[in-house]
């Protein structure tokens, strides 16, 4: 029993290191904008790209929103980059004023180097997503959409697999729809970092919207309707993007929202991007970047498989230890003796008749099968069966669990 509660609490352990809660932000809510802030996406850019569409007319233009050097360099290295040389489609990265100015130097020096920033003249804040998300909209209504069927605005940490983003979009044939991650209407948060005082914004209720890790927008949706809608409305403007562009201007604009096929969170247990478009929601970095070695060698990946056999074997011990523990109880009780009483009354009258059809059996057996595999297989049920070692019988359904997760589960 010792042993037991050991592993129970390494078990435990090891779980909550590998499924820490994130951190959450308290009494740092959200504020709304004005009118007058939304005019901060009409300011010149700091950083153009004005002529990247003057030239071609391309299926789709993506723009990646992004805070972080880091990200933007892995996606350069990965996705980005089999999208614009295989493809031949525009990749731009869409950032504000960083809060250390400083920086703004190291950013220049980047945009040198490989020419694909869009820089906003308001600062980069997870605050300002609906600002930045209407400049995004405005830059692309007056330069690309003329030239380009769709936007794929996308969050810097996702993986997208590219060959099947390329045949995807040129099957869809949608002018009035925008698809992403579905999300149900339901109560809006109040507290935490995307949360939002009731003083503030009364409305309860959030309508069906899309979350805005990867949203695709037909041009003219951008062009005829969100714009014209955004600057127009009368509602309290919310400083999540997803929820007031892709929800309530969405909702009040009559503009359909829809999951995109392909679409899925990342599990560490499965290689999602072989079987599925883009995967979303990495908890690391290190998650993706073992996620696209994986996809890129074409070998399995479960971060966790150690760590989630363990659990499964420890978790069967435990179920064993725990039926066991219940057997003893239940055979105290007056319930099964009344059953063991009725059950040996009827093996005494069966066995009889058991025996002589096992009697025959045998003798057909014997006669239609060899007789050493027969034997064989005689031994190993009797074994299976009569083994009062608890070991072998853990085994046996250790090895049937692997099987099961092999060929099953991994489909």
């Amino acid at each position: 029993m010792k042993y037991i509660l050991i592993l129970f609490y390494l078990f435990y352990t090891i779980n909550a290191r590998n499924t820490r809660p994130p951190r959450v932000c308290r009494n740092c809510t959200g504020r709304l904008h004005t009118h007058e802030d939304l005019e901060l996406a009409k300011r010149p850019l700091i950083i153009n790209k004005d002529h990247i569409c003057l030239n071609e007319k391309h299926e789709f233009f993506i723009i990646i929103k992004s805070g972080s050097y880091q990200r933007r360099n892995f996606t350069r290295l990965t996705w980005a980059k089999e999208v614009m040389e295989h493809f031949n489609i525009p990749v731009l990265y869409a950032i504000g004023y960083p809060k250390n100015s400083s920086l703004q130097k190291q950013i220049l020096l980047e945009d040198e180097i490989f020419h694909d920033l869009l820089q906003f003249d308001f600062q980069e804040s997870y605050f300002n997503l609906t600002i930045k998300t209407t400049s995004v909209f405005i830059w692309y209504d007056k330069y690309c959409s003329k030239n380009s069927k769709y936007l794929f605005y996308v969050d810097d940490d996702l993986l997208i697999h590219v060959d099947k983003l390329i045949l995807y979009i040129m099957k869809i044939n949608f002018t009035d729809t925008i698809e992403g991650w579905w999300e149900k209407s339901g109560k809006i948060l109040r507290t935490g970092i995307g949360g939002v005082t009731k003083e503030d914004f009364p409305i309860d209720i959030v309508p069906d919207y899309l979350w805005g890790a990867a949203v695709l927008y037909p041009s003219n949706v951008i062009s005829n309707i969100l714009l014209k809608f955004i600057y127009n409305t009368t509602l309290p403007i919310f400083f999540r993007d997803d929820v007031f562009i892709n929800g309530f201007i969405a909702d009040e604009a009559k503009i359909k929202r829809q999951q995109m096929n392909g679409l899925l969170l990342y599990d560490p247990y499965k290689d999602l991007l072989k079987d599925n478009m883009i995967v979303i929601d990495f908890k690391t970095e290190k998650d993706r970047q073992r996620a696209w070695n994986c996809y890129k060698h074409n070998t399995q990946c479960n971060e966790n498989l150690l760590l989630f056999l363990f659990q499964i074997v420890l978790g069967m011990g435990l179920s064993i230890t725990l039926m066991n523990y219940c057997c003893k109880w239940f055979k105290t009780t007056i319930v099964y003796q009344y059953l063991k009483y009725g059950f040996d009354m009827w093996c005494y009258e069966v066995k009889p008749i058991y025996n002589e059809y096992a009697n025959l059996l045998s003798m057909i057996t014997r006669k239609y099968c060899p007789t050493v595999r027969y034997r064989k297989m005689k031994i190993l049920i009797y074994w299976l069966i009569y083994s009062r070692r608890m070991y072998v019988r853990i085994i046996f359904i250790i090895v049937i669990m692997l099987v099961f997760y092999h060929f099953i589960l991994n489909k």
